[in-house]
């Protein structure tokens, strides 16, 4: 029974002084010290990264129509910042679901792509205004639910 008891003083006591031997690179060595990169990380909307590899380009890493794309189109990109403004302050997340998809197959009339092969994966249920429940990808709700954290205060 002491053994057991001094085994496990002896491991607390050597794991509570590892931060203090650090790795000749300067990291801890303890088990649960967080690396630099942990402590760095900040957490990131799960649709940035999709957001910012398809839809950046044309409409500006802040959505505001300013991407280094956009001044080449035909068309200037949208600023998505303000579709909720446009639309009595409600976000059309129908709207823009529909235009990101692109209905597969139909093909968007403007510079817009489709996007549903890139953002195809596990479905979720997303309930429509309408009340009908959707089985859409969840790489899109992402993107959409994104864009919808990018929209402009009233005030602003």
């Amino acid at each position: 029974m002491y053994i057991k008891a001094l085994a496990v003083a002896a491991l607390m006591t050597t794991t509570a002084c590892a931060p203090f031997w650090g790795n000749k690179d300067g990291t801890s060595r303890a088990w649960f010290a967080p690396s630099r990169s942990d402590l760095d990380q900040v957490d990131v909307h799960p649709g940035a990264e999709a957001y910012a590899a398809n839809c950046a380009y044309c409409h500006g890493d802040t959505g505001q129509g300013d991407g280094p794309l956009g001044a080449d189109l035909p068309v200037v990109p949208p600023d998505l910042t303000d579709l909720a403004l446009a639309n009595g302050g409600v976000f059309p997340a129908e709207r823009v679901l529909e235009t990101i998809h692109g209905y597969p197959g139909k093909f968007h009339r403007g510079s817009m792509p489709e996007f549903g092969q890139e953002l195809k994966g596990p479905v979720v249920e997303w309930r429509a205004p309408s009340g009908e429940i959707i089985m859409t990808p969840e790489g899109l709700m992402d993107v959409v639910a994104y864009v919808d954290s990018l929209q402009a205060d009233e005030g602003s």
